[in-house]
């Protein structure tokens, strides 16, 4: 029996064995490169064509950090900034990006100081550490989401020594705002004020019953935890050649946001490459703080009573993104004692720093001359005042309200198109008018005969010609009323006792 277990094992396992392990080596070198179409070198290339478009002088190379025992390098972009001596300012990028998706924003922000942007541990050209299992106790375990939270915190505290930025502006957006946020936790001294953009991972994830029906179904169930099972990007890169194209089709909004800079395939190239060159490191670490259909594991807005009393913070929100912006209001009511500020700019969606660029950049700089002022930022009395404006704006019919409001700061007055409810009045005035006129036209009847003496045909023809006098006058009233501007529209009132006063006192006259 052992004989025969020998046997098998000499021919049918060991050959398994060492067949599986060539074809796996074979895939982790020349297969892979073959069938995934994104390198090192390409991405690198792209890195730089994106650059090249930034106005200010900028440079980009490795910083490297230590991590145990094996040395991570972090892709690092400095850009110069026009006033030397502010406080720097420092950018991470949400999951899936990298440092160069601030494109809109770089020139604009590098106006104040420099700028300095990352490619974070397990994204774009920064080393790919493996934040699946860590060595514990003589075994490997599976990690957890205080692990990869230690990871990141002690890797950017690293590298904030090794490019000696002592006081800092912090800029996170989505999972880059996570993880800034995490960093603040334990690190606060080192940063003079945190921006947070369209944050993930701040609600705590609603029971089964307040979900949403779509969340309920249990197909889509299953399938999120199959998905679970695999790397966020894993189709991405089974796709192989295809993957590009797919991606393009996929989230050809990305590539619209940067038009101005690429109106070919750049960007969408960047992003691609980002996403599946190296191994899938950062997704992974991402696995580990989030649970199904994206909350996080642990959410920070359970936490943010941990920040250091004298950290402020601001909120910046898309009005059209699919991140809620109700946890950054709850975590100004929980730090009331403390500086936090929440944004959220109309017509931007989850890359509020891409949609909404001006809009975007105009708070950031606001922040930046408080802090260079040594002063806390006052932005919401400013914003309330415009949003005040923009309201009353709002209310207006046409699109010629923004020019008369522009006319009435400059004194100028000019008549507008009416509102649904000043036509409305204006409808039933009509018809109110029409039946006086009516009534005018059969009270106002006179017999002419023959045997009438001419002082009464005289009389009678004047009656006749001043009530046609007086019908004349009502329209040339009512279509002076459609040009009147709306401040005399609301002046002016009808009602129904009048009108059949006039008109009784018409037929009194004509009779």
């Amino acid at each position: 029996m052992s004989s025969d277990m020998n046997f098998m094992h000499l021919f049918f396992v060991l050959p398994f064995r060492v067949f599986t392990s060539v074809i796996k080596a074979l895939f982790h070198s020349w297969l892979k490169l073959r069938w995934t179409p994104s390198s090192k070198t390409w991405l690198m290339r792209l890195d730089r064509t994106i650059r090249s478009r930034i106005s200010h002088k900028n440079s980009a190379d490795w910083v490297q950090v230590n991590h145990g025992s094996k040395v991570l390098d972090i892709w690092t972009v400095k850009v110069e900034g026009d006033v030397q001596g502010s406080v720097p300012l420092v950018i991470m990028h949400g999951m899936g990006g990298g440092a160069n998706m601030f494109l809109n924003n770089i020139d604009d922000l590098a106006e104040q100081r420099d700028v300095i942007l990352l490619d974070l541990p397990g994204f774009g050209l920064s080393s790919r550490p493996d934040l699946r299992v860590k060595y514990e106790n003589g075994w490997w375990v599976d990690t957890s989401a205080d692990d990869v939270e230690e990871f990141y915190t002690e890797v950017l505290e690293q590298w904030f020594q090794k490019l000696c930025l002592d006081k800092v502006i912090l800029l996170g957006h989505s999972y880059g705002g996570y993880l800034s946020s995490v960093y603040c936790l334990k690190y606060p001294d080192r940063v003079k004020h945190l921006i947070l953009a369209d944050p993930w991972g701040f609600p705590q994830r609603p029971a089964a019953a307040d979900m949403r029906p779509f969340m309920r179904n249990k197909a889509l169930v299953l399938l999120s935890k199959l998905y679970g099972k695999m790397n966020i990007f894993t189709p991405l890169r089974v796709l192989g050649p295809l993957g590009p194209l797919v991606f393009r089709s996929l989230r050809s909004d990305l590539g619209r946001k940067f038009q101005l800079y690429f109106l070919d395939h750049t960007v969408y190239d960047y992003l691609y490459a980002c996403n599946t060159y190296g191994a899938p490191s950062g997704e992974v670490g991402f696995s580990r703080v989030s649970i199904p259909f994206g909350w996080a594991r642990k959410p920070l807005v359970e936490r943010v009573q941990a920040w250091d009393s004298k950290l402020d913070v601001t909120f910046i929100y898309g009005a059209r993104s699919w991140i809620d912006s109700q946890p950054g209001l709850e975590t100004k009511n929980q730090r009331h004692d403390n500086y936090v500020d929440v944004h959220i700019i109309s017509g931007a969606g989850h890359h509020v720093y891409a949609d909404r660029p001006k809009a975007f950049n105009h708070i950031v700089q606001m922040i930046g001359e408080a802090i260079d002022e040594i002063r806390r930022p006052n932005i919401s009395h400013e914003f309330e005042q415009r949003h005040l404006a923009m309201s009353s704006l709002r209310r207006r019919s046409s699109c010629a309200s923004q020019a008369e409001l522009l006319n009435d700061e400059a004194g100028i007055r000019q008549p507008r198109a009416l509102s649904a409810h000043e036509l409305a009045e204006m409808v039933e005035s009509d018809s109110q008018s029409s039946n006086e006129e009516d009534n005018v036209g059969t009270s106002g009847r006179v017999m002419f005969s023959l045997d009438d003496v001419p002082a009464e045909k005289e009389h009678k023809t004047q009656t006749v010609l001043s009530g046609l006098e007086e019908l004349s006058m009502r329209r040339e009233r009512k279509s002076s009323f459609r040009s009147q501007p709306a401040a005399v529209l609301k002046n002016v009132k009808f009602s129904t006792e009048d009108n059949y006063e006039s008109s009784q006192r018409s037929e009194f006259q004509t009779d």
